[in-house]
């Protein structure tokens, strides 16, 4: 068993962050499913737009975050999804969806 192990270790460790990527992108849809159906519509204003490289497989993207008031009335700053080209400008205003409570990652509203 060990002798197998030694020889395949790159593959296992290949197959375990495989299954550890496939799990985040699900979780990830589960929770865009979820915004999508029970969240909250706010006004919203684009603060930044950052690029993201990624050196090793030499591409780009890019991260729009917004700043809001959450039904309560505290400013929130949140993320929207990684888009390969930036859709957004800073200053721009839109709607975005969220849901009460967990403020990490919004949904733009088109609704």
């Amino acid at each position: 068993m060990k002798e197998f192990l030694a020889q395949h270790m790159e593959l296992l460790l290949a197959a375990v962050g495989l299954c550890i990527f496939v799990i985040a992108v699900v979780r990830m849809l589960k929770k865009a499913k979820k915004i999508d159906r029970e969240g909250l519509v706010a006004d919203a204003v684009v603060s930044r737009v950052e690029e993201d490289r990624d050196v090793e497989s030499a591409s780009t993207s890019y991260l729009t975050y917004v700043t809001f008031t959450d039904r309560d009335g505290t400013a929130r700053e949140a993320v929207m999804a990684r888009t390969l080209k930036p859709e957004h400008t800073e200053g721009e205003e839109l709607y975005i969806k969220y849901l009460p409570g967990d403020y990490k990652m919004v949904r733009e509203f088109k609704g």
